[in-house]
């Protein structure tokens, strides 16, 4: 399996406390079947972020403590950038914050709000050639609470990434529920740990491989997490699924009526 989000990086945010910590996420990963893991810390405000080179660099670093260690982890850069205005110039400049230098983005909306610029910033984004990829949809209260935002967005092309720990209940039962609805949808493309340390939120995505395996089958199993992360490595286009809703049928109850809960 490919992991393409995660906090494995140690001191950059609220993810992995020290490079010992970060060796032993990838020893959770590794003997779980993961093999591969985009490195994303948090990118959130201009005045305090990681530098992509520090980045890049420390991705490097722990690449290399990995061959050591005889960890069988192929590690890449990224971030987890945070639907912020101040950010924009910034994004995609030689491949900045991007997964591994290429053309997909991974973004999380602020957890209070949905911006009122979030279409434009989409669009920004497409003039720069960025793939978003929206992070953890499932747990946003604010998107659940506007789930027609979800159709918009998905027919802008912007991709969803889904965490494991909401397939297994660690989030709560509504977001469980929420990614369940999402994933028979068609809506789920990316699969990640989302981890944040060794215990508790790891590294392991084995336990929601299985909930989805048996939910939708290997076939989506292997597409979210292989195929279409693959694709990504190769910085080609991933082809989406669209939901066949029409956003002027709105019935007294849309999110029933979308996602079939």
């Amino acid at each position: 399996m490919l992991d393409t989000h995660a906090h494995i990086l140690w001191n950059l945010d609220d993810g992995s406390k020290n490079l010992d910590m970060s060796v032993q996420m990838l020893q959770i990963a590794a003997g779980n079947e993961t093999k591969t893991i985009f490195a994303t810390p948090h990118v959130i405000e201009k005045a305090a972020k990681p530098s992509w080179v520090e980045i890049k660099e420390k991705t490097q670093r722990l690449q290399q403590l990995a061959l050591e260690e005889q960890i069988d982890i192929t590690l890449y850069p990224g971030a987890e950038v945070q639907m912020n205005w101040e950010l924009l110039p910034e994004l995609g400049e030689e491949g900045a914050y991007c997964l591994n230098g290429g053309s997909y983005l991974l973004v999380e909306l602020p957890a209070a709000e949905i911006p009122a610029y979030a279409d434009e910033f989409w669009y920004e984004l497409e003039l720069k050639g960025i793939t978003p990829i929206l992070a953890h949809p499932e747990r946003y209260q604010k998107l659940n609470e506007n789930p027609d935002l979800i159709l918009l967005w998905r027919r802008r092309g912007i991709l969803m990434q889904c965490n494991s720990g909401s397939f297994t209940g660690m989030f709560g039962s509504s977001v469980c529920e929420n990614a369940k609805a999402l994933l028979n949808k068609g809506l789920v493309d990316l699969l990640g740990s989302d981890g944040h340390r060794s215990e508790g939120r790891n590294t392991d995505m084995s336990k929601a491989a299985a909930v989805i395996k048996q939910l939708v089958g290997e076939e989506k199993l292997r597409q979210i997490t292989e195929t279409n992360p693959q694709t990504i490595l190769k910085n080609q286009q991933i082809e989406l699924k669209q939901p066949k809703v029409l956003l002027e049928d709105k019935p007294k109850s849309f999110w029933q009526k979308l996602f079939g809960k």
